[in-house]
């Protein structure tokens, strides 16, 4: 909105209740409200940690929040080569994933307090089937399917470091 500083009361040069504003830039304020509240909702943007395993090293986005936790990578197309998700969990936890609205087939490593992977499995796109840690954990690692697998990562291993890049 542009506003005259040339009178003493700012008056908008745009006014909505008569025809001064034409329909083009009204058209155009429609979209620019349109593409901000869009791009603003959907992947919202992660902080993300290198993660390091073995010899291989992939990045990952965190799932901090419940909400964060909840979206994981539903509804997303794709999924990067060396690309993941980690989800952070209070101590003690043993929690449960399921594939509802997430369209790509992924691997998941549950992962203790010592940072050893204690249990790999496959989950497979939009199922309802419950892939649960089975122990108490910290960390659950989701990446493409057969990445773990791929890069000879198995249970027992250890995750050697975990560092913020962004």
């Amino acid at each position: 909105f542009f506003f005259s500083s040339r009178r003493r009361h700012t008056r908008s040069l745009c006014d909505w209740s008569s025809d001064v504003c034409s329909s083009d830039l009204k058209h155009i304020i429609k979209i620019l409200i349109f593409i901000f509240l869009f791009t603003n909702i959907s992947f919202a943007q992660l902080s993300k940690v290198q993660i390091e395993i073995g010899t291989k090293k992939l990045i990952a986005e965190i799932a901090e929040t419940d909400e964060e936790q909840s979206e994981g990578l539903m509804n997303r197309p794709t999924l990067g080569k060396d690309n993941g998700m980690l989800f952070i969990f209070e101590e003690g936890s043993t929690p449960c994933f399921w594939m509802k609205d997430t369209q790509i087939p992924l691997s998941i490593a549950f992962i203790s307090k010592t940072n050893t992977i204690v249990r790999i499995t496959d989950m497979q796109p939009l199922s309802l089937t419950e892939h649960c840690s089975g122990q108490p954990i910290v960390l659950a690692l989701e990446v493409n399917q057969g990445w773990f697998e791929q890069n000879n990562i198995k249970v027992g291993d250890k995750i050697l470091s975990i560092k913020r890049v962004n």
